[in-house]
Formats: structure tokens, sequence, C-alpha cells
């Protein structure tokens, strides 16, 4: 491995950590970040899981989510009730598209996307996606016969796509319930997308943009009105395999490449971080354009896809090529649901991850329990990432002489912020890069305060 790819990895690593350290409450005694995570994972609900991916397969009774098939409009639909039933999302809507590959009538019927979001608290107009597609196929099936009965035959798509958009449902339901208190810095949109699976023969007009549709639609429409995607997350196809606990990470290889193995590499590093026990292909991982990320990378957004392997229909190692991969035979039975809980507890790792903080209100019971235990409450900085002023936040429980300082990862002292006696309660104080004729480079630094009763300390990411 070269210097820059051995520093680039330190520095990704490093982010990771320096992210997961926003602020973090607004009372004294709440456990670290990483516990409340923590706990948000364990929330992640098989029963949830299974059920989504049951109702999706049978599809309202006819068992396929074809494209333009009733199935399919079935399942938009159920999408749609799951996510107006949680009352914490900011907005829930179809986002109505036509496939122009597919020939008449079928180019004038609409389609849609199921869209949910969580408006950021700090920076709603930026955003991140979190996807899978609802569609279906059996185009491997011997009955196939290039879809000449595409209108009438059986295609449950249970691991392709249903794990996916089940993976989506839950995670959108533990980050927007109010109970948990997570607030994210940046929008979160939850997307079901439609029509990722390739149109069958007789509906379609030409081999030309007859598959990704949805998809394309949503990140081209994002792109020409000029709207910030920090990067995009496509769960595709996460639940076979009955040996091991496997998953794979796959970047489109184009222009983004770079910027998405760097954004994939979070969910790599999540997986150890916050101990979800996945195996895992390692950067710069697989390469590949089956799926929704590609769409996202050719509008220049940092994407990546999350599949039981790359690709499913090849065997490596820790898995064997899923025989049931678009046929008739992929059915809710043949998927490993403690796999797909694991896959989706690592994707709400990283996007806990992404920046937020925990509103202890919501439960001042569980959370104030410890508090007159601690002197000293170590809130965080915020914002983190940082360009170029921070406020690092801390409660005192009683008057306190004590010094605030910056440091460099080599241990150099920038700064010193503060140094006197404090009384008790919140505190922020300002960091400004630039103040005093500091020229600092991106990179992470360390906060420490301490006093009598100890010390603790803190990184934030500073983003030229």
């Amino acid at each position: 491995m070269s210097l820059f790819a051995r520093t680039l990895t330190i520095f990704i690593a490093l982010y990771l950590s320096a992210i997961s350290l926003g602020p973090a409450s607004t009372k004294a005694g709440t456990p670290p970040p990483e516990e409340f995570i923590y706990e948000m994972i364990d929330a992640i609900s098989i029963d949830s899981l299974r059920k989504h991916i049951q109702v999706l397969e049978e599809a309202g009774g006819t068992r396929s989510r074809i494209s333009f098939t009733r199935g399919k409009h079935n399942a938009a639909v159920y999408i749609r009730e799951v996510f107006d039933s949680m009352p914490g999302l900011s907005s829930v809507r179809f986002d109505t598209f036509y496939v122009d590959a597919a020939i008449a009538p079928f180019r004038n019927m609409p389609q849609v996307n199921v869209v949910a979001t969580i408006e950021g608290s700090v920076y709603p107009d930026s955003y991140y996606v979190i996807g899978g597609h609802y569609d279906s196929i059996a185009d491997r099936d011997d009955d196939w016969n290039n879809g000449a009965n595409w209108q009438t035959m059986e295609a449950p798509g249970a691991d392709d796509n249903a794990t996916g958009v089940a993976a989506v449902l839950e995670l959108a339901r533990v980050l927007s319930d109010p109970e948990t208190g997570f607030r994210p810095d940046y929008t979160l949109v939850f997307v079901a997308f439609g029509v990722e699976e390739r149109l069958p023969a007789p509906i379609r007009a030409s081999n030309t943009n007859n598959n990704h549709v949805g998809s394309r639609h949503f990140a081209q429409n994002a792109r020409s009105n000029n709207e910030h995607i920090r990067g995009m997350i496509s769960i595709d196809m996460i639940g076979y395999n009955n040996h091991h606990m496997y998953t794979s990470l796959v970047m489109h290889n184009n222009f983004m490449v770079n910027q998405s193995v760097q954004f994939g590499t979070l969910l790599y590093e999540a997986n150890t971080e916050f101990d979800i026990g996945l195996i895992m292909n390692e950067p710069p991982f697989a390469r590949g354009a089956y799926s929704d990320h590609d769409v996202f990378a050719d509008q220049g957004y940092p994407s990546v896809l999350v599949i039981e392997n790359a690709p499913p229909w090849q065997s490596n190692e820790n898995y064997a090529a899923n025989p049931y991969y678009h046929k008739t035979t992929d059915t809710w039975d043949k998927v490993n649901m403690e796999l797909v809980r694991k896959v989706t507890q690592l994707n709400l790792a990283t996007v806990a991850g992404f920046g937020g903080y925990i509103d202890t209100s919501v439960d001042d019971d569980r959370l104030l329990a410890d508090q007159t235990a601690q002197k000293l409450t170590l809130i965080g900085n915020y914002p983190n990432p940082f360009n170029p002023q921070t406020n690092i936040v801390f409660e005192l429980a009683e008057t306190s002489q004590l010094e605030l300082s910056i440091y460099d990862m080599t241990g150099r002292r920038i700064t010193t912020l503060l140094n006197e006696s404090m009384p008790p309660g919140r505190h922020s104080v300002p960091f400004n890069a630039l103040d005093g004729g500091r020229n600092l480079s991106s990179g992470v630094y360390l906060y420490r305060i301490a006093g009598s009763f100890g010390s603790k300390s803190g990184k934030m990411l500073l983003i030229n």
C-alpha cells in the first residue's frame, strides 16, 4: 500500500470517529453518543423486517412486483402506508416518473418512488439518500420465455429486493422514532425506488435506459436542481447466505469512484466500531453497476451498494451463488433473517454517525438517572465537521477551575481557549480555526477539558 493510501485509510478511520462525537445531549449525566447508537442498533427488529418481506412478497395476493403490474402498485401503497405510520418523519410523498423506454401505452403510465424524509436540524438542504428498489423480476426462471407472460408470472422477489426495502423501512422507523431522541444534523431521505429491474422485452421499446429508471429520475432531478447529496447508499439483495454473516460493498467504476470508496469506508469501519459482526470485503471494494447506486455516481454523488455478494450470481469462500436469484422461488423462507438484521444494523450505525445529537428531553427519567454523579459532562463540538468555527459544549455540576485546550494529532498544543473558574451550568466555547493568524489544514484535532475532577477529551474534524 502506498503512503498516500495508508494516510487516506487512517484519515477515514479518524473521520468516522470524529463525526460520531457530535453534540450528544442537553442534560448532564447522559451516556456518550456511542451508547445511544448501540441502543438504536439493538432496536432493529427481526419481526418488523420479516413482516415487511412477507407483505411485499405477497404483493396484495399477486406474488409479483414486476413493473406495470397490480402487485407493484400494491407494494408502493404498502410502503407509503408504513412510512405514513411513522410520526417522526418530516414528510412522505410519491415521486412520480414515466418510463420513456417502454412501448405505448406503458410509457404513459405513471410510476412512483416512495420518498420519506427526516429533516436535518442544522443543514436541512444537505442530505443523504438511503434507498432500495421495490420492483421484482423472474427473468432467470425456466418459464420466463423472454417475459411473454410477465403479467401473470410470479416474481415474489423476497431477497431481491424485499430485504432491501425492509431495511430501509426499519431504518426510517428507528431513526425517526421520537422516543430515541436522535436528531440528524443533515437531512436523511429514505427512498423505495421503482423500475430498477430491466423491463421485459414485450413492454420495452429499446435496450437504452430500461432499468434503474426511478433512481435515475431522482438523481437527475437532484443534479438539475443543484441539490447537495452528501452520499447515497443502495441496499439491494442482502439476505441469502446460510453459512456466513457476509456482505459486500460495491462502487460504480466511474469518475466518482475515489469519493465513493471513502464514503463506503464509513460502512466498513462501522462494522468494527459498533461490533456488528459481519464479514465484509475490504477497501477499495468491488466494482459494478448492477444497482441504483450507479446513477447517483453518474450524477457526481458519492454512492455505495450494499449487497450479499459482488455479484450475487458468483460464489466465493464466504458465499455460494444464490440459486433463487430472479426466479419464482425467491421467497422469504430462503432468507437468513439474522443476516438481514445485521446488515440493517450496519447501515443504522453508519447513518447515525453521519452527524447528529440526542435530545435528552424526550425521556428525562431514563437519561438523568446518573447526573448527580458527574461534575463534568462533555457534550461535544457542534457542528462537526466544521469550517472555520465550531462550538465546544459542556456542562458543569458545580463551580470548577478548568482548562480547555486544542491539540493536533501529534499532541502539539495549538491554543488554550479557557483557563479560569467556571460556574455550574451549560457552557459553549467557540473555536475558530482562523483566529490568531492560524492557518490550520484539514484534519482531526483534539480538545481537552481538565480540572480537579480529572479530564475529558473529544475529536473534531476541520474541512477546508
